[in-house]
């Protein structure tokens, strides 16, 4: 009795959790790899209306990433591109439907992009507008001659003159932070955590009970990321249930390891855990009971690049998922260009 009360409660923690969608353009015309066709995203949409999902506020899923009921989606968009008036936006207030869109407030206004007023109605809407920096820089590169404490200052100022302007031209501009390009280091993210805000990367996955606040996941729905066969099967991920020690996502060995510890194992389905990188399927590496390492076969190419870790849940057709990312530099030691 007492073990069939363990799995029963085990299997209900299984079946909590939160995924946060991410886009940029809504739009057919405009860069392929920052776009999502409108066609798409509707088929997106009226799959989470139809398939028992609850859309919710991102603060909803930052407050509680874990609660017994059906998995809740939350629905994000980078850089406040204003093809959103036409496409997306309608479509998610005709449904009632909550969203955020982070902003690098030095581009409002500009051509492509909404103006403050826009963003006000937007806000009355019902959507929220948070920090997205004020340049849309890449935070984890130091300039020349640059010293730490100036390059910390300098992001410093970055995230809070953004906010300050939110805070200026909006009546509530909510205390979370989408990092551009999704990058990120140690630095960085204690900075965003001393400044009071909840992080959000770029890196796929489910939100959970281990996830780090100050950089949760959300999954790309972008390019060829938008793809609405694989888009199914990620909104229905759960967190994967293991513990990873923070790594630097700028690699020093290359391929670079990735170390994955997972509790309660007799419930897990262990044999079918798999990890992706560029290039196909990492080398996996059992070395205890509940540990394994991950390594690509091949060394990463310059640029960003993440390993991808799934694993069937049990007793249900979903999955557990983890993303880690990678920065490399060019051989060089130049950064790639973006």
């Amino acid at each position: 009795m007492r073990t069939f009360l363990f799995a029963l409660l085990f299997f209900s923690a299984l079946s909590q959790g939160a995924v946060v969608l991410q886009y940029h353009h809504v739009d057919s015309t405009t860069p392929a790899i920052t776009s999502t066709d409108p066609e798409i995203f509707r088929q997106h949409l009226n799959y989470i209306e139809t398939a028992d999902l609850t859309v919710v506020a991102l603060s909803e899923i930052v407050r509680a990433p874990e609660i017994e009921r059906d998995t809740r989606i939350a629905i994000t968009f980078d850089d406040a591109y204003d093809n959103l008036l036409d496409t997306a936006i309608p479509d998610l207030v005709n449904r009632k439907w909550p969203f955020t869109i982070f902003v690098a407030t030095e581009y409002v206004g500009r051509k492509g992009y909404l103006t403050w007023q826009q963003l006000q109605e937007i806000e009355q809407l019902g959507g929220s507008i948070a920090n997205h920096t004020h340049s849309h820089l890449h935070m984890v590169r130091l300039n020349d001659s640059e010293t730490h404490d100036d390059w910390i200052n300098r992001l410093e100022a970055e995230i809070t003159k953004a906010q300050t302007k939110l805070e200026r031209h909006l009546k509530q501009p909510v205390k979370h932070f989408a990092y551009p390009y999704g990058e990120y280091n140690e630095d960085v993210l204690t900075l965003v955590d001393r400044l009071g805000y909840v992080g959000f990367g770029q890196q796929s996955g489910a939100v959970g009970g281990l996830s780090d606040t100050r950089l949760l996941p959300r999954f790309p729905f972008s390019g060829i990321y938008a793809n609405f066969d694989t888009f199914k099967v990620k909104v229905h991920t759960q967190a994967m249930p293991a513990s990873v020690a923070f790594l630097e996502p700028l690699i020093a060995d290359n391929p670079p390891t990735l170390t994955l510890k997972f509790e309660n194992i007799d419930l897990l389905r262990l044999a079918q855990l798999r990890c992706y990188g560029p290039g196909g399927e990492t080398n996996l590496s059992q070395v205890s009971e509940q540990t394994f390492i991950a390594v690509n076969k091949k060394p990463l190419p310059s640029g960003r690049s993440r390993y991808n870790c799934t694993m069937p849940i049990q007793n249900s057709a979903h999955y557990f998922w983890l993303s880690q990312l990678w920065i490399k530099k060019r051989a060089d030691g130049r950064w790639y260009p973006e």
